[in-house]
This record gives C-alpha cells, structure tokens and sequence, in this order.
C-alpha cells in the first residue's frame, strides 16, 4: 500500500528497506533500542543482521515494559559511552518512548533527569536522528512528540517537538508474531487514542479528520487480525495506529487515558486494556451530557456532533445500551471488560484508584465528570 506520508516508509515487507538509513543519515554508530523476545520473534533482528555489521551499532533492551527513568538513564549512559550519532527503536511503544527518553537526556546533566521527565525543566535537542520501527499496532509513538515515563508508580509525558522520529517504517508484517490478545489490546489502545481524540476538548478537524479515518480501519480489520494474518489488514491496522497517533499528537487524550495509568502502575494491567476498563462507561455518560456538564468552548452542539460520528463509526444503534454494547464488544475481541475480574480493583480501592489520575487529561475532557459520574464509572461490574 502506498501513501504520501512524510519520512515514512510503508508497506507490508517494507522493513527489508532499512538499510535505506545509512545512505539518508550515514550514522557511524547506531543505537538500536528493541524488546527482548519480540526483537527476534517478529524478524527484525534476522533483517537487521542482514544490513548491519555487530560494530555498526549497540544495543539497549534492558529495560521494563512500562518506561521507567532509571531504565532510561541506564540506556543513556550506553548511549553516550559510545558516542552514538543515530537511535533506532525497533518494537511497541515502551521501546519507542524509551529511545525518545534517551534522546531527550542525552546531552542532559545527569542531576537534571528527573525535572526533565517531569517536565519541569526543558530538554535541549541533541539533533541525534530518530528512526521508529513499530512492531505493534496500539501506541502510535512514532506519531508522536510525546514520551511516557513512569517515577516510581506515577506517570509522566515529556513533550518536546525534537522527540517526534524523523523517520517511521509502518510494516505490518511485523506484526505477524504477536499473540491474539495482543493483537487485540494494542488495536484497543489505538481504538481509545482515536475515539478520545476526536471528541478532546483539544481536538481540531485536522485531529478528528485522523482519527475517524482511524476507527474506521480498526472496525473492518482489528478482528481480523485475531485469527488470520492477512496482510492486508495488518497493514490497515498499523496505519490506523499511526493515525491514533497523529490524532493525539494534536489532541491529547482524555478521562479513559487519565483512569488507565493507576490500572496499570498499581496492577499491572496492560495500558490497552486498562483503557477500556472505563471507555465503555464514560462513552455511554458522554450521551448524557448536556449544557451544563460540556467542557468543551466550542458548545455542547459542537461534541454532540461529533459523538454522533463516532456511534456511527462503532456501530452503536442503541445509545440507551452503549455501555453494554462496547462491553461486548470487548468480549467478541477476548478481552475482559470487568476491572474487578481483571484483578485491577477492590471494593476498598474503588475510592482510591480513582483518585491516580492525570488531572491534565481530564481536563481534556469533552464534559465535566463530578463525584456521581466518577462513582458510576467505577461501580460498573
């Protein structure tokens, strides 16, 4: 499949053209940033060995699924230890935000780390290049200027427009290897970015344009995906991860993101999934808002119109049972939408949990969530 994508290659297979980054960048050494066993299990590391010399570059996979700074830290000091001139990040999003840390600390004072990542101080631009190569469909970070980092349980997003790649491959034949769940968990994890970014308070035409083009791949192809490896829908289902990400880069995200990081700092469940522990209920509240409760400038005509597209995009013909209908949906995709099965709450947390949130992304939110709607979101069983 062809497109007109700036700096991307893409196509199904298209990772054979790696060796493409030599003649563009002439790096002399290589920081290659991968996952453990899905570096190997996709294929990238066979085509890498067929392109590279070992001495051409090294390599940094000792690091966490969720980034972590030390983990970044660790990678940064490899990193300047051999004076690398190029980072090239093979994998799903933790592999890509932590080759973007890396970037982002590479000429930072070691002291300076933690304010960098907490955004509390601004990083200077290494004008090292930036090649992402994701092997999953779901975080869209090679669309992104954004880089997730967690400090003990807290998460943070560094921002900075130097951490946006300046290459991407979109291949959807690495995404062959990747079990069915997670397959379906990163397709949800895009699915989410889409649906939020279109009705942020933060969104533009040009973000909802990406991100309904984006729900309307993920709704032809995602199930697909589970259970065949046609290489046209997977191809469909990594460019439609690349539009989530395009969408958030413009618009953020909002209240199902901000709930989700407790889900996953606190038990451990996958972001994808932790995510749609409450878009099902917060979409189904979304219907329901009205003038009072709309948080969005542009008026409560403006986010009804656009919750109408979206209904229409997923399929919902009963707004009355939406909660009920993205439930099941979940579970046609193997996915359990219950947080209190998925082990990812108590009775005595349902409280606390709540209270994790990214307060930047709720306000992003497209209405108000008072005490009441909080209280029915995480009643939900």
């Amino acid at each position: 499949m062809n497109t007109d994508i700036k700096n991307h290659i893409v196509g199904f297979g298209t990772f054979d053209q790696i060796g493409k980054i030599n003649a563009q960048f002439a790096p002399k050494k290589i920081m290659l940033v991968t996952g453990r066993g899905s570096y190997a299990a996709c294929g990238a590391k066979e085509i890498i060995g067929n392109n590279f010399s070992p001495n051409e570059y090294i390599q940094f996979n000792d690091f966490e699924i969720n980034p972590k700074l030390s983990d970044a830290q660790r990678g940064t000091e490899l990193a300047r230890a051999n004076n690398i001139d190029l980072i090239l990040a093979i994998g799903g999003g933790s592999v890509i935000d932590i080759a973007k840390l890396i970037k982002a600390l590479y000429t930072a004072n070691p002291n300076k780390a933690e304010s960098i990542a907490r955004g509390e101080t601004a990083m200077s631009d290494p004008n090292i290049p930036l090649v992402a190569v994701p092997t999953t469909a779901g975080s869209g970070s090679e669309a992104t200027h954004f880089a997730v980092v967690y400090i003990g349980k807290d998460k943070f997003s560094l921002a900075d427009q130097a951490l946006l790649p300046n290459m991407t491959i979109l291949d959807g034949k690495l995404l062959q290897s990747a079990s069915a769940y997670q397959k379906a968990i990163n397709g949800l994890d895009a699915l989410a970015q889409s649906i939020e970014g279109c009705w942020a308070v933060g969104s533009t035409d040009e973000s909802q344009a990406y991100g309904f083009k984006g729900i309307e791949l993920l709704m032809t192809n995602l199930s697909k995906i589970l259970t065949t490896n046609d290489e046209e829908s997977l191809q469909n289902v990594m460019l439609a991860s690349n539009l989530a990400g395009k969408t958030i880069n413009i618009s953020k995200t909002t209240a199902a993101h901000a709930f989700s990081y407790a889900f996953t700092g606190y038990h451990d469940v996958p972001h994808g999934h932790a995510v749609w522990l409450t878009l099902p209920e917060i979409f189904a509240i979304h219907l329901e808002g009205n003038c009072e409760t709309v948080n969005d400038p542009r008026g409560l005509e403006h986010v009804s119109s656009t919750l109408r597209h979206l209904t229409k995009l997923l399929g919902i013909q009963n707004t009355q049972t939406t909660g009920d209908f993205l439930r099941k949906f979940l579970v046609r995709l193997g996915v359990e939408p219950d947080m209190q099965k998925m082990g990812a709450i108590t009775n005595e947390q349902r409280s606390f949990i709540p209270l994790q949130v990214n307060l930047q992304r709720l306000d992003n939110n497209p209405f108000i969530l008072g005490k009441k709607e909080i209280s029915r979101i995480f009643s939900i069983s």
